[in-house]
């Protein structure tokens, strides 16, 4: 586990989506999470993101970034808006077999397919401005 000196602690409480900082864990703003996660679904590496972000990767380990990562991508597929700091919901329950029925799954399926499309016809009009913006 990666642990903090007092300057990199310093250095990351002076960065505007730094919610709080301790030894050996960094929380983010609400805001830091929405950016990620609009420039991560664009494509953009989350190296590149948290670079463009003001933060040092010298300050990160791989597992930090992909833990970062899997954090934000679990809390954008909650459903519920991103919060500051941790994220402290419980576990869903099961949904007992009874209340699955065969019609909301094929509800469900088509929503998802439907949510994929929408990705990837945004990633297609976010990589059209930017190759024009390069011209």
């Amino acid at each position: 586990m990666k642990k903090y000196t007092n300057k990199e602690k310093q250095i990351l409480r002076k960065n505007q989506y730094t919610f709080k900082v301790t030894d050996n864990k960094l929380y983010f703003t609400a805001e830091f999470k929405k950016v990620f996660w609009i420039k991560y679904q664009a494509g953009m590496a989350p190296r590149k993101i948290l670079t463009e972000l003001g933060y040092d990767l010298k300050m990160f380990e791989q597992k930090q970034i992909d833990s970062i990562v899997q954090r934000i991508k679990k809390q954008a597929l909650s459903g519920n808006e991103f919060s500051e700091g941790e994220c402290h919901e419980r576990r869903m329950n099961i949904v007992s077999q009874e209340e699955f029925t065969p019609e909301s799954f094929a509800q469900m399926q088509h929503e998802v397919l439907y949510l994929k499309q929408e990705v990837e016809f945004l990633k297609k009009i976010i990589k059209e401005a930017n190759t024009k913006r390069r011209q």
